[in-house]
């Protein structure tokens, strides 16, 4: 069975199927059945979706009489099998990365529900968004608290940036109210939060939200239209914090609570020239490059090494707010395991001496390294001191692995390492001999 039931609702999607759909199908988490629901669209959707299906055994294609999007959400729970359930709009796409970020962190730490941020498109410029500061664990009642600072927020109220527990919707019978066309969504969430007793939040993005025109967003923007709408949601809201806390702390909140009705997103936009605003194409860093021509010639190998080290580094430094720069540096003083001089760190960082400094003074301040200043050497020594790290750096090695091994027998990995292993000796007697 596939542990991860992902579903699209598809209604006259032609234009931008493909790419979300070939996003998913990307992933490099492959477990995952993928449930295309065709809501009566009228071009050539149903034929896209059914060409995907007959290729890959993972897609689902079903199409159904057009009921609006909740309607075909709820048909793809009833067809999901999957233990996790993850929605996807046919208008936006995924990182990667994200489905397995969002199922390790499900399972790693005993929560129901998990939140990632998220890139938020509008044209040609996108940004991450986040409305929660840290990643972490938090109790049901710790993220609805959270909620109250925006409880408008894309962040909270959709369910794409979401992976949620089959069992707890089963369970429960929760499925998306087809009688509304706004904030189903959030209705959706509300309910799903009842069951839930922890929430784990990764501040890695696990979705790009592309603007459209015409759409919900624009809406918002009309206040007395949004507050028309809203009304319809805040029993929802209400009974949602009356159920996570006890009479008196609901009291302390409801005033709170009622401003939901004049809140506002601050989620939404991507604009120009704000500062964390980027233009798209450039927030997951430069583009790969690769050419046949440089077929087995070292660069390229030393170059799409370095491409995919990067890859893996900048999503973890994403996921703990940090700099790809730094966490190079504490990913090294972690395999190094002893005191670090800048000189050294310069070195096997390939990182400026310049930055290095300023990187480590940060670090220092964030508590993530100390300062060993009897390291019997010229200049003062730094040490590894991030012990809520080192799952991550060490599974971010044996993501490395997994990408670079793929395919490879257990013979072909040990003659490959044996060779790898007399090839850095060669090199290192080379190198030993210039400097002599």
């Amino acid at each position: 069975m596939n542990k991860v039931s992902i579903i699209i609702p598809v209604y006259n999607g032609e234009k931008r199927l493909k790419r979300c759909v070939d996003s998913i199908l990307m992933q490099d988490y492959p477990d995952f059945e993928l449930i295309l629901v065709d809501d009566g669209s009228r071009d050539s959707s149903l034929q896209i979706m059914e060409d995907y299906a007959r290729q890959d055994a993972r897609v689902k294609a079903i199409h159904k009489a057009n009921g609006g999007a909740s309607s075909a959400r709820n048909r793809g729970l009833a067809e999901a099998v999957g233990s996790y359930i993850q929605f996807v709009d046919v208008d936006d796409w995924l990182p990667m990365e994200s489905t397995k970020l969002l199922v390790r962190e499900m399972e790693a730490h005993p929560v129901e529900l998990v939140v990632g941020d998220f890139y938020r498109v509008v044209g040609e410029n996108v940004s991450q968004k986040g409305s929660i500061e840290k990643s972490g664990i938090l109790s049901r009642q710790d993220f609805a608290d959270e909620m109250l600072r925006s409880p408008a927020d894309l962040y909270y109220g959709v369910l794409w940036n979401k992976l949620y527990k089959r069992e707890i919707i089963e369970k429960q019978a929760l499925r998306m109210d087809e009688s509304i066309s706004y904030s189903e969504d959030m209705i959706f969430n509300l309910e799903y939060l009842l069951h839930v007793d922890a929430v784990a939040v990764t501040k890695a993005p696990v979705y790009y939200y592309h603007y459209t025109k015409g759409s919900l967003v624009d809406q918002n923007l009309n206040l007395s239209s949004t507050i028309k709408m809203k009304t319809g949601v805040i029993g929802y809201y209400a009974r949602f914090y009356k159920g996570t806390f006890d009479t008196q702390g609901y009291q302390e909140r409801l005033p709170v609570i009622y401003s939901y009705l004049l809140a506002f997103s601050r989620d939404s936009l991507s604009l120009p020239f704000v500062p964390g605003t980027k233009r798209l194409g450039t927030e997951a860093g430069e583009p790969v490059y690769y050419d046949r021509r440089l077929d087995g010639s070292p660069f390229q190998s030393a170059y799409l090494n370095a491409r995919c080290r990067k890859r893996l580094l900048d999503t973890l430094a994403k996921k703990h707010e940090l700099e790809p720069g730094e966490l190079s540096i504490l990913y090294t003083m972690k395999k190094l395991d002893a005191p670090c001089s800048v000189e050294m760190l310069a070195s096997f960082t390939g990182l400026s001496r310049m930055s290095v400094v300023v990187f480590l003074a940060k670090l220092l301040a964030a508590g993530l390294i100390t300062r060993d200043s009897a390291l019997d050497v010229p200049a003062e020594g730094y040490c590894y001191h991030a012990p809520m790290l080192s799952a991550d750096l060490e599974q971010m090695e044996r993501d490395y692995a997994a990408i670079c091994f793929a395919g490879f027998s257990a013979e072909e990995l040990s003659s490959y390492r044996r060779l790898d292993e007399k090839m850095d000796r060669n090199i290192l007697s080379h190198l030993t001999k210039q400097e002599l």
